[in-house]
């Protein structure tokens, strides 16, 4: 799937690359329940261990809480 979006040319904008938006972009994905994990890491090419590590760069948590994990470890 191709996806096109046209941003103006602010200062801030024209730092950021298209690597960053594909990040950001799957990594909200993921975070909102839409990608699993293993459609994230192939999505951007890259192992389950750095798509970890990319994930609180975004504000993101590793841990995908949903009651079912939330009451797991409050039982733990």
């Amino acid at each position: 799937m191709k996806i096109s979006l046209d941003l103006p040319d602010t200062a801030a904008l024209v730092r950021l690359d298209q690597a960053y938006f594909r990040e950001v972009l799957v990594a909200t994905l993921y975070h909102i329940g839409k990608l699993s994990e293993k459609e994230a890491c192939l999505a951007l090419g890259i192992s389950r261990r750095a798509f970890e590590e990319l994930l609180p760069r975004f504000g993101f948590s590793i841990l995908v809480d949903t009651p079912e994990t939330i009451d797991v470890e409050l039982n733990a």
